[in-house]
């Protein structure tokens, strides 16, 4: 099993928002100014967010 995590120390926000923008299975939520991952069920692990993030503040945590 495999989840997106985001990292928020890294992570600019609605500033940026590239993540939200790319996903096509709309993993995540920008309320308030805060990015979120309000659906990491829904994550299809295409790595958009990965590539289009320039902070680096998304991972994908595989567990065994």
């Amino acid at each position: 099993m495999a989840l997106i995590v985001l990292d928020y120390k890294n992570c600019e926000g609605s500033k940026c928002g590239a993540c939200a923008y790319v996903c096509p299975t709309n993993v995540f939520t920008i309320e308030e100014g805060t990015i979120s991952i309000k659906s990491p069920d829904f994550c299809k692990l295409c790595g958009n967010c990965l590539e289009i993030c320039p902070h680096a503040a998304l991972n994908i945590k595989r567990s065994l």
